[in-house]
């Protein structure tokens, strides 16, 4: 497989690496990411009109956002294996070359299967989030790794107000400008990334062994992975959970609609609380919360307290307390993406971090396709609202799985 090199920016994850460089090398990161989560949460508002010109089928309108987590499972575990091996930095850069390239064939649409194929482009290339990670992982000393990781919280949040508002926005010009405002948001980051971003994995530390047949299969890169000492049950917590997550929060809008009637400004008011609480919890209690009880603690105590809100929200009786609960419960969920990818990184080498980061995406592409599912299923065929109290105890299994894990790293990736 030949790649053709990127040239290098200066390396910083060395011993003699430079605070305020390092610093701006997040600050970096962290705006890569947002505008990245921007231009995927800006086809939110629009994405199902476009396709509903060519289809009413409820499953056809469903096929979109499936056929992106179907292309970002089978891409991520590779792109990942990559970034150990040439770098974070090249493998960045043609991640987001892709994703603006899906935007704009699926802004140009003309066809329902023009429309999969932008989408199915943008997921196959979608390795900047998992890459951005690994990323973080490469520059952060062990104790700063969940406070680091935890910008990743902070983007999702500012990126789940600001792009379904934008893409609002931009769709009163036509359903087609948020996906070429997407593009070119993604393009703007390519530009800044190539001339400001330095590599962060040291040529000394990268993978050394030769691309193989299994490297191309996910389910082989997740088998291997979960094959690390202590890493197994970290991806199996990690995948309870995001599959009860991923579920809740696809039919979250809907109950609060059908039981409370919700208005589309409530709903709008919903997501912008729920993310300004995991900004805040990432911004102020995690930092916190770590050095006093712990990365696993952490995690357990989140996983609780989200089940224990995702419940109360299933029993409020009004919707303002419902809303007031549902915040609540979205800053439990701050402490536990963190937590649980700091568990990860920590039961590898320096030289998996990006393979582990994959996968960690890969699995997550799975859950967003069997969670919703699951939760569609249960709430039309059990009882309206089903989803967040069975999904308070798969959350309560997960926190019990989490709680058994030990807590020291086995392969600890040491960062000088």
């Amino acid at each position: 497989m030949e790649i053709v090199p990127i040239p290098e920016r200066p390396i910083i994850g060395q011993a003699a690496i430079d605070q305020a460089q390092k610093t701006r090398s997040l600050a970096l990161i962290f705006f890569v990411m947002l505008m990245d989560i921007i231009g995927i949460t800006l086809l939110s508002p629009v994405a199902p009109k476009i396709v509903l010109r060519f289809s009413d089928s409820a499953l056809v309108v469903t096929l979109i956002p499936v056929v992106y987590a179907m292309g970002q499972f089978v891409a991520a575990p590779l792109l990942g294996k990559l970034g150990d091996k040439i770098g974070r930095r090249p493998v960045l850069l043609a991640s987001l070359f892709g994703q603006a390239l899906g935007y704009f064939i699926f802004g140009m649409g003309g066809s329902l299967w023009i429309l999969i194929l932008g989408r199915l482009v943008g997921g196959i290339t979608s390795g900047n989030l998992s890459t951005s990670s690994a990323y973080i992982a490469d520059i952060s000393r062990p104790e700063e790794r969940s406070k680091n990781f935890a910008i990743i919280s902070t983007a999702w949040s500012m990126g789940l107000i600001l792009g379904p508002a934008l893409g609002g926005a931009f769709g009163q010009f036509s359903l087609e400008t948020p996906a070429f405002v997407a593009g070119g948001v993604t393009l703007l980051n390519l530009v800044l990334g190539y001339f400001l971003l330095p590599e962060s994995l040291p040529k000394e530390k990268r993978d050394t062994t030769r691309l193989q047949m299994r490297d191309y299969n996910p389910v082989a890169s997740i088998i291997d992975m979960a094959g690390k000492p202590g890493l197994g049950a970290v991806l199996l917590v990690n995948s309870v959970f995001s599959f009860a997550f991923n579920g809740t929060n696809s039919t979250i809008a809907l109950f609060m609609i059908q039981k409370f009637s919700a208005e589309t400004w409530q709903l709008g008011l919903m997501m912008i609380i729920s993310g300004a609480s995991i900004a805040l919890a990432n911004s102020f209690l995690v930092p916190r919360w770590v050095p006093r009880f712990g990365v696993k603690t952490t995690g357990v105590l989140g996983l609780i307290g989200l089940a224990i809100f995702s419940t109360a929200v299933f029993l409020a009786p009004l919707l303002w307390l419902a809303l007031i609960l549902n915040m609540l419960g979205s800053a439990m969920s701050a402490f536990i993406f963190p937590t649980l990818t700091t568990m990860s990184v920590e039961r590898v080498m320096p030289q998996e971090a990006g393979q582990v980061m994959g996968v960690i995406s890969a699995v997550g592409s799975l859950m967003n396709i069997f969670g919703p599912l699951w939760a569609g299923l249960i709430y039309d065929h059990l009882m309206m609202g089903s989803p967040l109290w069975m999904g308070a105890l798969v959350l309560l299994m997960a926190s019990y799985m989490l709680g058994r894990i030990s807590s020291g790293a086995s392969q600890p990736a040491q960062i000088n």
